[in-house]
């Protein structure tokens, strides 16, 4: 596929607890496990909530989905959660179809994201 999908930190105005990350790029088995490796080391101890823009992302295979879903299950662990904003019309319909939607908080945007967040949310 095309070079590493990239992970940006979003500056926006949310609690501590929120960690903000925008993903750039194709999102695929060539760099999947180096992106779960991204997300791990910027989660601080004090991060409970995660949410992902995926607005652009321009491809995702079944390793990337599977690293998202790695990814929630680190966060579930931490007693947290993953929002994911902003799905194009292909990995929504993929996330739709293989009942994964339900696995995640899902947003047609950030700032409908930030507000799923804020709205289930308090620091610990």
């Amino acid at each position: 596929m095309t070079a590493a999908v990239v992970l940006t930190s979003v500056s926006a105005p949310v609690a501590d607890h929120v960690l903000v990350v925008a993903l750039d790029g194709a999102l695929d088995y060539t760099n999947a496990e180096r992106l779960r490796r991204d997300v791990e080391a910027a989660l601080g101890e004090e991060h409970r909530e995660l949410v992902l823009d995926l607005g652009g992302v321009n491809f995702c295979d079944s390793t990337g989905i599977r690293i998202l879903l790695s990814v929630r299950k680190l966060m579930q662990e931490r007693d947290g959660a993953v929002t994911l904003a902003a799905l194009n019309a292909r990995l929504a319909r993929i996330f739709r179809i293989t009942g994964l939607i339900s696995a995640f908080t899902v947003a047609p945007d950030l700032a409908g994201a930030l507000d799923a967040v804020g709205a289930r949310s308090t620091p610990r």
